[in-house]
């Protein structure tokens, strides 16, 4: 246990939530981590504010997937409370960070806002972008393709941006250099009046930090210019079932939640639901970045999660989330799988191949290789 010393108005923060706090204890019986550091919400936050330090490790296992203050009845975020005293625990010096995973959060965002593996192509008289994150844009970049000449099929003056949001270093409490990262992205979409995203991450940041930007799920635009005609119906003889998983970023879209099973029922697939979804789905566990900084909690929640359908093979639309649920040993696949992935069409393969870290990132070079031929 390592306590790091927290500023005045995070202890402030903290003890007025604890003020707030009834101790019903809620969100201790959801969350994936507190029942490590304390006996209660109550008394982790009265133990904060009396040393006024947190345990970094603490600080550093919230999964910051906002289940907690769904069913406060105080609507108490302690996520919120834990991202702050991160920000603390990193303006404390990084050399807190050394065990927690930080040099490889530092490797992948260096490398994502590289020329290497970033491209904006927007010419001039675009005004709509398709941006379809990190995780998609390593998984597959036939899928980034085809989906994006499925969106110039429909929208004529729509150009493509590999940028990353920069959410890992945000989350991880640098704030001065996530400032400098999402700069570059803020500087992309400065001619931009409207952003259509695949990553649920994604839409949160740059909702967040681009006022001015109207942020449209991709799911959304399917939904309302429909699929493509051939895949209408098209895996209604198929009597596989599977299991859908919401992402926790995208907990209070509504709308995402209903185009999405809206998509699904057009495709006719068969879907069983989780038990705890929509607004109540659970964290795949890697929210928060805990798949660096707290590791075996991490994998725990996956594999709590993934054990709550008896169903071999589970969709859903955050590729993070995907990820998550084979290393719990699930078949996976992302909904956009079911329209460009020629295996899923073919109905040979129901799972998305494991892929090594190299091999992601040549992915998502190959990728931006593609987009600069169109």
């Amino acid at each position: 246990m390592q306590k790091i010393s927290l500023n005045k108005e995070t202890i402030k923060y903290i003890k007025e939530e604890n003020k707030r706090c009834i101790d019903c204890k809620k969100c201790y019986n959801v969350c994936p981590m507190m029942d490590k550091f304390g006996e209660s919400p109550k008394a982790i936050m009265e133990g904060i504010t009396t040393d006024k330090k947190i345990d970094k490790a603490l600080a550093y296992s919230c999964m910051l997937c906002g289940l907690c203050k769904k069913v406060c009845p105080k609507d108490i975020d302690l996520g919120d409370a834990f991202h702050k005293s991160r920000k603390d625990i990193f303006s404390a010096g990084e050399n807190n960070l050394k065990d927690l995973g930080y040099k490889s959060v530092k490797f992948h965002q260096q490398n994502s806002f590289s020329s290497v593996f970033s491209y904006s192509s927007i010419k001039k008289d675009h005004k709509t972008v398709f941006m379809p994150g990190c995780s998609l844009a390593s998984y597959s970049d036939k899928i980034v393709v085809d989906t994006f000449k499925y969106l110039k099929s429909h929208i004529e003056d729509i150009s493509i941006i590999y940028e990353c949001c920069a959410k890992p270093t945000m989350i991880m409490g640098d704030t001065e250099k996530f400032k400098k990262y999402y700069s570059k992205l803020a500087e992309a979409l400065s001619s931009i009046d409207e952003v259509i995203v695949a990553c649920p991450n994604c839409y949160k940041v740059v909702k967040e930090n681009s006022p001015d930007v109207k942020v449209t799920y991709i799911w959304s635009i399917i939904n309302e210019r429909g699929l493509p005609k051939e895949l209408e119906g098209y895996y209604g003889n198929l009597e596989k079932r599977f299991t859908l998983h919401d992402p926790c970023p995208t907990r209070y879209n509504c709308e995402v939640h209903d185009d999405v099973r809206e998509i699904l029922n057009s495709l006719e697939l068969k879907i069983d639901e989780f038990k705890n979804n929509r607004e109540n789905t659970e964290c795949c566990g890697s929210g928060g970045m805990t798949r660096v900084t707290s590791n075996e909690i991490s994998i725990t929640q996956t594999k709590k999660r993934a054990e709550e359908t008896e169903n071999d093979t589970v969709i859903s639309y955050c590729e993070s989330c995907c990820e998550s649920m084979m290393l719990a040993g699930k078949s996976t696949l992302h909904v956009l799988d079911f329209m460009f992935n020629e295996d899923v069409k073919n109905k040979k393969i129901f799972n998305q191949e494991n892929s090594s870290t190299v091999g992601k990132w040549m992915t998502r070079r190959k990728g931006i290789k593609k987009i600069k031929k169109l």
